[in-house]
């Protein structure tokens, strides 16, 4: 597997939620290999690392929330060519 693409069911309340991106926003500060994608979609190329997708799924579990996970093979083809899925503060830092 190249990579992976997770995605976190968002509860209906919003506390819970928050906490939870709270936790992952500090476990993923020094990750490598991950971008978050949308609000509870996260890319995470195990080449790189696979932990980010083991950190994910072991928050989830624990917070209860449910998830998906979309498997890649190979690399994920963007298209157009020229996309970046880089978030605007990694592109900013650039």
């Amino acid at each position: 597997m190249h990579s992976a693409l997770i995605v976190i069911q968002i509860p209906t309340q919003s506390a819970d939620w928050n906490g939870f991106l709270g936790t992952v926003a500090t476990k993923l500060r020094q990750a490598r290999g991950v971008v978050r994608l949308a609000e509870n979609v996260w890319l995470v190329n195990s080449q790189e690392s696979p932990a980010p997708l083991g950190w994910l799924v072991s928050l989830a579990e624990s917070g209860g929330f449910a998830y998906g996970i979309l498997p890649f093979q190979d690399a994920p083809q963007w298209l157009p060519a020229s996309l970046d899925p880089s978030t605007i503060q990694v592109r900013s830092a650039k």
